[in-house]
């Protein structure tokens, strides 16, 4: 097998061709990569509710049903794909629990934001604005990189280039960042 018949868009052409083994190899190949992204992104306001695992599966589960539908056209595209239904899904969860006679000022500020833990809300919130006008390549590749984790290699392989190209690629992105975030 070669390293192209690993990636992504590999395993989600052979989903869609009727192979049964590569919905497993997805969610196998995908799921540590998920987890690093979703891993303290629960609200504390929402913890004794859901946790990581649950996040998880209720993401895995809302994606798996739609894989045939699921517009992918370049690489690092189904990453982005899953990060906007893990965050919807916790957005979700902060609406039902903004239903439920608790302080509706702590559900606000909760809401404000999807940061990870540790991350001021006013640094997530311009991250996001910052992230949402570079060229989609760049986007997908700082998500990639720093909010699923993946190496340059495992980024590289996505893309089927060489990791250093990958990571001087990311290098330009994250300039991309400070060039949108000053202008």
């Amino acid at each position: 097998m070669s390293a192209s018949e690993h990636t992504t868009l590999y395993l989600l052409k052979r989903i869609r061709a009727g192979d049964g083994q590569a919905r497993a190899d997805l969610v196998q190949r995908i799921e540590p990569l998920l987890e690093r992204f979703a891993r303290g992104r629960v609200p504390s306001l929402l913890r004794h509710e859901q946790d990581t695992a649950d996040l998880l599966q209720s993401t895995w589960l809302r994606v798996l049903d739609k894989l045939d539908g699921i517009r992918v056209d370049a690489p690092g595209d189904f990453f982005s794909y899953l990060r906007t239904v893990l965050l919807n899904g916790l957005r979700e969860a902060l609406r039902r629990h903004h239903r439920s006679p608790i302080d509706a000022k702590a559900v606000d500020s909760a809401s404000d934001s999807m940061a990870a833990e540790n991350v001021a809300i006013d640094d997530w919130l311009a991250y996001e604005q910052v992230l949402a006008r570079l060229p989609q390549e760049q986007r997908v590749l700082l998500q990639m990189r720093f909010e699923f984790g993946m190496s340059f290699v495992e980024i590289a392989e996505e893309f089927d280039e060489k990791p250093d190209a990958i990571r001087m690629r990311v290098n330009r992105a994250v300039q991309g960042i400070a060039e949108v975030g000053d202008g």
